[in-house]
């Protein structure tokens, strides 16, 4: 059941960074000059709330109860037992002409028996203390494989988050560069049409903001796919619209 916890929330974790990844890709020039990319500190706690780590808790779990009832075995060297019985008793004999007889007691009659023995299996006895020393080990295995894994993806998100603030800056030189260039060709199209301009002129310009605008969606995707890696590693909504 709690497995199919962690699957239901993988599946609705997905669904939320399939939305939320369109509404990256919508960020407009505007969008991009106001985001701030949140400090790493609360990025690094936020992983802590990825389903992988409800696995590791739960295994971990389940193996301390293991552990638990590994150190509970001895008890089974124990055995007891118990009886009682309660009533009448009735005596069925046969006579020679087969005949059956009967005769009945009216006296009531109660019986108990109460034992108890102990068996001691050799090979459970030496290798308890292995026993409970392999169900630690386990337990500490599990809680070892969770760390690496966060430490791991926290090199992820260092290494998303890097690119995320590189992009950004660039992206902001670039929002800049584009609104220059289009307000430069708006200047030049005026120009063009009062004839102060020839057409290679104002050709020049056009170039210069298709540069400026291919630059700019080059970056911007790079950004937003940072941005996209860095969400889902961290389970943190960078983006609010």
């Amino acid at each position: 059941m709690k497995y199919l916890c962690i699957l239901i929330s993988l599946f609705l974790a997905f669904s939320a960074l399939n939305a939320q990844e369109n509404e990256i890709a919508k960020l407009t020039p505007d969008d991009y000059s106001r985001l701030q990319l949140p400090p790493l500190s609360i990025l690094f706690e936020n992983a802590r709330e990825s389903p992988i780590v409800e696995y590791y808790n739960i295994r971990r779990e389940e193996q301390e109860t293991l552990l638990k009832t590994e150190k509970r075995r001895w008890l089974e060297f124990f055995k007891a037992s118990a009886g009682y019985q309660y009533g009448k008793s009735g005596v069925v004999a046969y006579s020679e002409d087969n005949v059956n007889l009967y005769s009945y007691s009216d006296t009531e009659q109660s019986y108990y028996s109460v034992g108890a023995s102990i068996s001691i299996p050799f090979v459970d006895i030496f290798d308890r203390a292995n026993r409970i020393k392999r169900q630690k080990l386990a337990m500490e295995s599990t809680g070892m494989e969770m760390e690496r894994w966060y430490d791991e993806q926290k090199l992820r998100i260092i290494e998303a988050y890097t690119s995320a603030e590189q992009f950004l800056s660039l992206l902001k030189i670039k929002i800049e560069g584009l609104a220059f260039a289009n307000a430069q060709y708006k200047a030049a199209e005026s120009d063009f049409i009062s004839g102060r301009i020839s057409t290679q002129e104002l050709n020049t310009q056009k170039g210069y903001q298709v540069t400026a605008y291919t630059e700019y969606e080059q970056n911007r995707v790079y950004l937003n796919k940072a941005l996209f890696e860095l969400e889902v590693l961290s389970r943190t909504k960078i983006v609010n619209k």
